[in-house]
């Protein structure tokens, strides 16, 4: 009799309990972490890093994370279906903030909550301009642009070329694959002032055969071959099979006669020697601060500015780096150590 007094006390004590909680957590603030692709992605990871630093203290704020996997399946009507998926998770859900990274996300998911009275939309790593999400006609938006750190780029560039006691002009070439993100590269380094350096043209392609006589080609004429993404690469026309990174990287540096420098932190872990990259950290954190501020400043939107890159890191393969015999100035050894994008 006593022993079932005793565990009818406990049951009574554990359901006041949750009657207690139960208001606290429906009174929580729920955020949503959508992203385009997945977890593989060494830019996915490090935005995650960024977020965490800010909202892992946050416990008055539901957290939760959706990808939307569309690097490894860039077929538009997988990337239709995932969309789909995704709003309808979040009409069910309900947040209160999308913090929506890369272009996909805009695409395929946020441009459907433009001006939404309940939620708010915070992107990140958006590459190309806000109008194509008609974000710029929306008042439940803001957030950090992406864009390729192009002057780190070419101040590299001149220093890598001085040590290397090259004379007369520096030109580069740029690659990359057909994916909506890297054609929002391809426009940025068209539209920037290289000079002194000159840009000698740029290619995007679709397949590995494509890609290798992009490569060839560059390889005759130029100084350095600049990449940005290139996880869109098949393995030949007419097949859905696409070529791994390491194997596309390696393949790459076999084939090119001059140093292929990258422009995301990626890059050193898929086996290429050099990237000065887009700070995958600062597209996080940023978008995860305006996002604690809308929340708990109850600062509108529109009173956020749409941040721009301000920020790199340096990612290095060691063994590349010796293996060409490329003289680096010390300091990006340390930046890419500094950052855990120091590759052996």
């Amino acid at each position: 009799m006593k022993k079932k007094y005793f565990n009818l006390l406990i049951v009574c004590f554990i359901f006041e309990v949750i009657l207690m909680l139960l208001p606290f957590n429906l009174s929580k603030k729920r955020v949503l972490i959508l992203h385009s692709y997945d977890t593989s992605y060494g830019w996915v990871r490090d935005i995650n890093v960024g977020i965490n630093r800010v909202l892992k203290n946050k416990t008055h704020y539901f957290v939760r994370w959706h990808y939307l996997d569309t690097k490894r399946h860039p077929w538009r009507e997988f990337k239709e279906n995932s969309g789909k998926v995704a709003r309808s998770m979040i009409d069910k859900w309900q947040p209160d903030v999308i913090i929506a990274v890369d272009d996909d996300a805009q695409e395929y998911v946020a441009k459907y909550y433009n001006n939404n009275p309940k939620i708010t939309i915070v992107f990140s790593g958006v590459n190309n301009e806000i109008e194509d999400y008609r974000f710029d006609k929306a008042q439940n938006v803001t957030g950090i642009l992406e864009r390729l750190p192009l002057d780190a780029v070419k101040e590299g560039l001149q220093t890598f070329s001085h040590m290397a006691g090259k004379t007369g002009p520096i030109k580069v070439f740029f690659i990359g694959d057909k994916s909506e993100t890297v054609m929002g590269d391809e426009k940025w380094i068209r539209q920037y002032n290289w000079n002194p350096v000159k840009l000698e043209g740029t290619c995007l392609v679709n397949t590995l055969d494509e890609w290798r006589d992009a490569v060839d080609n560059a390889s005759k004429s130029v100084d350095y071959i600049l990449v940005s993404n290139y996880r869109k690469i098949l393995r030949s026309k007419g097949t859905s099979e696409l070529v791994p990174p390491k194997e596309l990287i390696d393949f790459t540096i076999k084939h090119s006669k001059v140093p292929v420098i990258g422009t995301n932190a990626f890059f050193g872990d898929d086996g290429g020697m050099l990237a000065i990259a887009t700070s995958p950290f600062e597209q996080g954190t940023v978008a995860a601060k305006m996002a604690v501020d809308i929340l708990d400043n109850k600062t509108h939107p529109k009173d956020i500015p749409i941040a721009v890159t301000s920020q790199f890191v340096v990612s290095m393969n060691d063994s590349r780096v010796k293996e060409f015999h490329f003289d680096l100035p010390k300091v990006y050894e340390a930046s890419a150590r500094a950052s855990n994008h120091f590759y052996k």
